[in-house]
């Protein structure tokens, strides 16, 4: 480098920023929800404040030893060998830092996207497109990283747009009652991971041109940093509620992959995630390579950085290797991660405290490849070709006909041979499009084709259905999950399904989900009157109804979070008529402790996204005079408040509905301030006489919360929630529920 001071202030911020969020970003909501709940993102605003004071202590590291460089630093302050011990300590522990996330980014690439390339190369690959990269001068590396920080967080923050259709943030309202200091400091110290990078500061800042500025540059990165982490916890709060973010290992990964956005050119979101992924970890990884690589140049004394980060590149592939599976990924990231961050952060910092070339641009080819890699490792090359592939567009789960046999189960030992267990606990139809029904040059929609499996797991008939087909099953495209009323009267078995459709990663989690009155493979496999695509009947069914509120649509999405709460759900069902020919919804099915325990028929499900607060539309009727007066309801909120009254819980339900009437008596008119109030009072009572009479039959009858009173006062009555939740069940059948309605009836048409 001509110059040593080279670095702009953007520079240093970008630098800063990617090279903390890392592979981080996209666990470290589930990691921080784990410990502190909702109030995960008041931690995160916390350990941005701890971690601001860590930078500036090795700020003025830098500043007290005249700008120097760390290996310098070191080597000015204990001599040459004891210096350099402690550098490569710090390379060790870099070392460690970017093999361990390496690892977890090689995990999630062969989980989402290349499931058969093996990983050996695939790390290969990276470290190789790190080397070549950092063999360059510092300069290029920082325009790098100016040019990957808008791509990243752009890209981010329009993703975080489109994620708000689908939140709830009172999910994410902080509960202080629940957490402790004990439990912050135990966040602190198992995510601590996500917030290391800030030693890049080593790096640029003997480079910065202006360095007076580099206190304020640090600052502005962990706001930002900080920011970002808040943001992205709140959004998997708001997104998959407390109890699913915890079980997830990267929400951030689903919550881009449950981006829905109808009509968009863009259908399934797997390759954007994975291009982000990619883009963030190569960042985090490629800034720190070059630190661990430019102190052990300094410290070995070799001409070229080109030398020391081949030197190192065997070290990383062998880390990142070690651990034999996720589980010991993790134990050894937060086994060995504090003490060597410890060191890292603190007591270095904290010991220098006490003992105290030509410059080439990076041409367009360079970054062509850089880019181009990224790219690359997001494509179809993982040995599995498209027509080798059977996309399911529908599942359906039944009972099997051992279901029942639960006594060999229990007899079955862990060290018995796995061709002892051959029992058939479910059976699984596969819906596939049959493309060879649809003839070039016409439109219309593909027949489907069907694989009917048995197994004694959904994994197991996964396996079975791909060796009969022998293709490659994918669920990406999965439009409709159809689970068999005989299916949910196994609470076990159930939760074995719900928990394979938590961990499958190609699972489209938009797809809806609805219950049939019978064996579900039977109602896929109908032939539909008006069309030959069983599952787009289905969700005609489904999305023609919702649009009047009669039916509440729920997503796998939906159902998993609902389910992970406390086993508890609401799903829509579906049923034949009387001549087996058609389909049509009838209610909702009630789950309750992973069982089916009742139905709510088509006006009880109105009525409770009424008092859910998500009814934004829908049609009523109630007699006047002995005719029928039809309303339109166009909007609605809701309000809860809660109080005690003789050790009773009393719930004051307020929903305040706007609407118009859409047919009343021709003879009658309607345009006067009398006649409208007496029909806004009329439909008032209906109304509140209507979800009265819902409420009970969840409260008494099927005894499930679907409107959400637990919930409720676990976030808004924290104390009062201290006093009944060893007692709900009992405190809630008690409950006295008033509902107050108050109508507006805005328009009444074009007629008086």
């Amino acid at each position: 480098m001509t110059q040593k001071n080279f670095i702009t202030e953007f520079g240093m911020f970008s630098t800063i920023v990617i090279t903390m969020i890392g592979v981080g970003a996209f666990s470290y909501p589930g990691e921080v929800v784990n410990y502190l709940g909702s109030n995960g993102w008041i931690g995160t605003i916390v350990e941005g404040i701890l971690v601001y004071f860590l930078i500036y202590i090795a700020y003025k590291v830098i500043k007290l030893n005249g700008y120097n460089k760390l290996s310098i630093i070191l080597q000015n302050s204990f001599g040459k060998i004891f210096g350099g011990i402690l550098a490569l300590i710090f390379v060790a522990y870099s070392i460690f830092f970017i093999s361990m996330g390496m690892r977890i980014f090689i995990e999630v690439i062969k989980m989402y996207l290349l499931e058969k390339t093996p990983s050996e190369f695939l790390i290969i690959v990276m470290i190789f497109t790190g080397i070549y990269l950092i063999r360059n001068e510092l300069g290029d590396l920082i325009k790098f990283n100016e040019i990957s920080f808008w791509i990243m967080f752009v890209s981010m923050g329009l993703i975080f747009l489109f994620t708000l259709n689908k939140t709830n943030f009172n999910n994410s309202i902080p509960n202080f009652v629940n957490s402790d200091v004990y439990d912050y400091l135990k966040a602190f110290k198992n995510t601590i991971y996500s917030f290391i990078g800030i030693e890049i500061i080593y790096l640029v800042g003997p480079f910065a041109k202006n360095k007076v500025s580099i206190r304020k540059i640090a600052l502005k990165s962990i706001l930002f940093v900080t920011l970002f982490y808040a943001v992205t916890v709140i959004l998997s709060l708001a997104i998959f509620s407390e109890e699913q973010t915890k079980t997830l290992l990267w929400p951030t990964i689903t919550m881009i992959k449950s981006v829905d956005i109808r009509g968009a050119f863009i259908e399934r979101w797997e390759g954007i995630a994975m291009a982000i992924w990619i883009m963030f970890y190569f960042c985090n990884f490629s800034n720190v390579y070059y630190l661990s690589s430019d102190i052990v140049k300094d410290v070995f004394r070799l001409d070229d950085i080109k030398i020391s980060s081949a030197l190192i590149a065997p070290f990383i592939y062998l880390t990142a290797m070690y651990p034999e599976n996720i589980a010991e990924l993790y134990h050894i990231i937060n086994t060995v991660m504090p003490v060597a961050a410890a060191y890292s952060l603190i007591l270095l910092p904290l010991i220098i405290f006490l003992f105290s070339k030509p410059r080439r641009n990076l041409n367009a080819s360079k970054f062509i490849c850089i880019f181009l890699v990224c790219t690359v490792l997001t494509g179809c090359w993982d040995k599995v070709e498209i027509e080798r592939t059977q996309l399911v567009s529908v599942i359906g789960v039944d009972a099997g006909e051992d279901i029942g046999k639960t006594k060999e189960l229990k007899n079955v030992k862990s060290t018995d041979p796995l061709t002892s267990v051959n029992l058939k606990k479910i059976h699984v139809t596969f819906g596939i499009p049959d493309l060879s029904k649809l003839e070039p040059g016409k439109g219309g929609v593909s027949g489907d084709k069907y694989v009917d499996v048995d197994g004694y797991s959904m994994e197991d008939a996964v396996n079975t259905a791909m060796s009969k087909s022998s293709r490659t099953v994918k669920f990406s495209q999965t439009k409709l999950l159809v689970l068999g009323k005989s299916l949910m009267e196994y609470p076990d078995v159930v939760k074995e399904v719900i928990d394979y459709l938590q961990r499958e990663p190609s699972l489209n989690r938009n797809m809806y989900i609805v219950i049939s009155s019978g064996s579900s493979d039977k109602y896929i496999k109908i032939k539909t009157p008006m069309g030959k695509s069983t599952e787009g009947y289905i969700l005609g069914l489904v999305q023609g109804d919702v649009k009047d509120n009669e039916v509440k649509t729920v997503t796998l999405n939906d159902f998993l979070v609902s389910m992970s709460e406390n086993g508890n759900s609401i799903i829509p069902k579906i049923e034949m008529d009387k001549d087996k020919k058609n389909i049509k919804i009838a209610g909702t099915a009630a789950i309750k402790n992973f069982k089916y325990d009742g139905d709510l028929n088509q006006v009880q499900t109105s009525n409770i996204e009424l008092l859910q607060g998500k009814l934004k539309s829908g049609k009523r009727m109630i007699y006047l005079e002995g005719h029928p007066v039809d309303i339109r309801i166009n909007d609605s909120n809701r309000r809860i408040k809660v109080s005690q009254e003789k050790g009773n819980l009393v719930f004051n339900i307020k929903l305040n509905i706007e609407s118009e009437i859409k047919n009343y008596y021709t003879s009658d008119k309607v345009l006067s301030v009398d006649k409208l109030s007496y029909i806004e009072q009329s439909f008032n009572k209906a109304i509140s006489q209507e979800c009265k009479d819902s409420i009970k039959v969840t409260q008494r009858d099927l005894k499930i919360d679907p409107i959400g009173f637990k919930d409720y006062i676990k976030r808004y009555h924290p104390l009062m929630w201290r006093q009944v939740k060893d007692k709900w069940e009992d405190s809630y059948k008690d409950a006295v529920v008033n509902v107050n309605v108050d109508t507006k009836i805005r328009r009444i048409g074009v007629v008086k």
